[in-house]
């Protein structure tokens, strides 16, 4: 019996399998075996086959009763199989590949679409299970659809408020990432590079912005976030620069802002992925500045050839016999009243010109150890030479860029001149200024040359400014002159403007509890050297000076450690640029009664080391050199009682500068750090944070070493003997 509908059913069979994945089936798939209508026609076919053959040995044989009923039995059940083929092929496979189909047709219909069961007989359980599926689709199409319907609602309403945001900001806005790829511009930044090129997605900033500045404000954003700054730093992530388009026809005043991106190491510093700038035309600002500079400087070039006439009149009324008394007189003091009067205005309008340019070009406050650290990077290290920084650290108020370009090109003259190849970099606060000095060994350069040095243009400042430009501008001069007290040495002097409003690390808080004095006998009186280090003049040894800021102020009850900050001091400098400072974990909540002291909350170090992963590095940093700290027993105890824990320890000579107070000026009188510090004369800057306590214990332990000296303090052996007889005299005296 044949069956038309088997290949119908093969194809429809195989496109349902493709259909059940989403996706037609491959060409190369193997299609799967069809075993129902196999077997039915093999069954029927050979009850066909056998039927027949028993026919034929009857013909030969003879009629025979049995094999007559056997032959018609056997054609009765070949009849069964086919017919049982004929529904099955009807009502189930056709059937099935029919269902198929239509499960296809409803999965790509509305919400509503159905199969009709009643076509379906036996198969109708089946149909209805599609139904239900097919539901369930539609409802789940449903909640994606409210899904991300009220998603890209959400998205174009803020995509609309930021739309709008930018739009009205007179400001162009640009973020960036770290390739300098532009990925998103407003309006008003479109309006005001357009003259450059065409701004677009994707294309480099640094083809429309001047990329010095760029890049130089990248760099001063990425030293504050890597040493963890920029948590504390009043302007945060964000720093002020000025700028200009690629051709120079518009000058941009900006601002830009780092993105970060936290690490999961816990003691890693953000990643910045990328940056956000604002731009402002400066154009007119800037070029009503030039213009009054032009104005100005005419002027006050002007006022010298009228000034020279009158004092040549003047001399020659004076070589003039022929007047009588009275009509020279009368001359001369006119002449003279003139005279008068143009140098007055000159020294007016001078003044008005360098207060005009410095009111009006962008600068902000910066710390100095910024400011000079960028200096010292600018130093490659093919330069010839190297920098380093020293001195306690000041705020100033300056344009930073045009400073740190000014500061780099007198240390290259300076090197080409004189051929010296170490300078120290360091500012020093006297009077209403703050002195950016460059030391060297050698001699002064002579004033002529350094005059001469006004008019070279700074090659990578902006508008071809000169170093008299940028020194005008901070209504600031330069001079050259022999270091008085080293013998040798030579410093470059640019007094900069002290900073408007200083930030400061942290309040100055009255402490409620300060820490307590420890003349620990076990800490403190320690053994003589009494080797070449022992006899080692003071001046001459190299020192780690150090503080610790902790949770509390009793280590023996459960305080901890929660920053560690030192400072290298070598032949009499304060090493400013090498440096160690790190937040600690203490493994327990800080208390909140110490925030205010050293303003340390539990969030800033959440994610830093352990006491015991700090300590082996700090160890390495101190190696070799003398420690030194203001009432050192204090900060050595808790360093002791973490030693075993890190692997550590810290055996090597410590002096403090709270006992050398006491041995210079008696038990007496107020041996506080900031008690010394006024009486030094020393400015404390970052004061109650550890490396800030640090830089200032390194100013007043240098001023010391002078007075220890007087007193015939000279080795370190010396200062140790002294310091181990006040100890002990502490100790008797308690002791009673």
């Amino acid at each position: 019996m044949s069956v038309p509908a088997a290949d119908p059913q093969t194809g429809a069979h195989g496109g349902a399998h493709g259909g059940a994945h989403g996706a037609p089936a491959p060409a190369a798939a193997a299609e799967p075996r069809r075993w129902v209508p196999l077997a039915l026609k093999g069954t029927a076919a050979l009850l066909a086959g056998t039927a027949i053959g028993g026919a034929v040995l009857l013909k030969d044989s003879g009629p025979d009763p049995l094999l007559n009923y056997a032959l018609l039995m056997t054609a009765a059940v070949a009849a069964g199989v086919g017919a049982l083929w004929t529904v099955i092929g009807r009502h189930v496979l056709r059937a099935g590949t029919t269902l198929a189909a239509e499960a296809r047709v409803i999965a790509h219909g509305t919400a509503g679409a159905r199969i009709p069961v009643e076509r379906y007989g036996d198969l109708a359980p089946v149909a209805r299970a599609v139904n239900e599926l097919a539901d369930k689709l539609a409802g789940a199409r449903r909640d994606i659809d409210r899904a991300v319907a009220e998603s890209t609602a959400k998205a174009e309403q803020q995509k609309s408020r930021l739309a709008t945001i930018l739009q009205d900001l007179h400001e162009g806005v640009l973020v960036c990432n770290l390739k300098h790829q532009i990925l998103l511009y407003n309006q008003t930044a479109l309006d005001l590079l357009h003259l450059t090129g065409d701004l677009g997605l994707g294309r480099s900033l640094l083809h429309f912005v001047l990329p010095e500045p760029i890049h130089h404000t990248l760099e001063r954003l990425t030293l504050r976030v890597r040493e963890g700054r920029h948590v504390n730093h009043a302007h945060g992530t964000t720093a002020q620069f000025v700028g200009s388009t690629t051709d120079g026809r518009i000058l941009l005043e900006g601002r830009m802002s780092v993105i970060l991106q936290e690490k999961d190491a816990t003691d890693a510093a953000p990643e910045i992925t990328g940056y956000v700038i604002t731009l402002s035309d400066a154009t007119r600002e800037l070029a009503a500045l030039g213009q009054r500079d032009a104005l100005l400087r005419e002027a006050t070039e002007g006022f010298r050839g009228p000034i020279a006439n009158l004092q040549a009149a003047l001399e020659t009324l004076v070589d003039t016999p022929d007047l009588g008394p009275e009509d020279r007189r009368a001359f001369e003091q006119a002449m003279m009243d003139s005279c008068t009067t143009l140098a007055e205005r000159l020294e007016h309008v001078t003044s008005d010109y360098r207060s005009v340019m410095t009111g009006s070009w962008p600068m902000s406050d910066i710390h100095s150890n910024n400011l000079l650290n960028l200096v010292r990077h600018r130093a490659r290290d093919d330069a010839g030479y190297r920098v380093t920084l020293t001195g306690l650290p000041q705020w100033t108020h300056c344009d930073s860029f045009s400073v740190v370009v000014l500061i780099d090109h007198l240390i290259r003259r300076i090197h080409e001149i004189s051929g010296a190849a170490e300078f120290d970099l360091s500012a020093d606060h006297e009077g209403q200024w703050i002195y950016v000095d460059v030391t060297w060994t050698g001699a002064p350069v002579p004033s002529g040359t350094v005059d001469g040095w006004l008019d070279d243009p700074l090659a990578d400042a902006l508008g071809g400014l000169t170093v008299g430009d940028v020194l005008q501008h901070h209504k600031s001069t330069l001079w050259c002159e022999a270091l008085k007290g080293r013998e040798g040495c030579a410093r470059l002097r640019v007094p900069l403007p002290p900073a408007l409003s200083p930030p400061t690390a942290h309040v100055q808080a009255a402490r409620t509890s300060s820490r307590p004095e420890f003349f620990d006998f076990n800490l403190l009186h320690q053994p003589l050297a009494t080797s070449e280090l022992g006899r080692t003049p003071l001046d001459a040894l190299h020192y780690v000076v150090f503080d610790t800021e902790t949770t509390g102020l009793s280590p023996s009850q459960g305080d901890e450690i929660i920053q560690v900050a030192a400072v290298r001091l070598v032949n009499g400098r304060i090493l400013t640029g090498e440096t160690f400072n790190q937040l600690v974990n203490p493994g327990r909540r800080i208390p909140p009664e110490s925030i205010p002291f050293h303003h340390i909350t539990d969030e800033m170090v959440a994610d830093k080391p352990s006491i015991d992963k700090v300590l082996p590095q700090f160890r390495s940093f101190v190696s070799g050199a003398v420690m030194v700290a203001h009432n050192a027993a204090f900060d050595l105890k808790f360093l002791k009682m973490k030693e075993r824990a890190a692997g550590v320890k810290f055996d090597g000579p410590v002096l403090d500068t709270m006992l050398l107070s006491r041995m210079l000026q008696g038990d007496d009188g107020d041996h506080t750090l900031d008690g010394i510090a006024q009486r030094l004369g020393i400015e404390v800057v970052d004061r109650h944070t550890a490396l800030g306590d640090s830089l200032v214990t390194a100013a007043i332990f240098l001023r010391m070493i002078d007075m220890l000296r007087e007193r015939d303090i000279r080795t370190l052996d010396d200062a140790i003997r002294g310091a181990n007889i006040l100890v002990e005299l502490a100790a008797r005296e308690r002791a009673f």
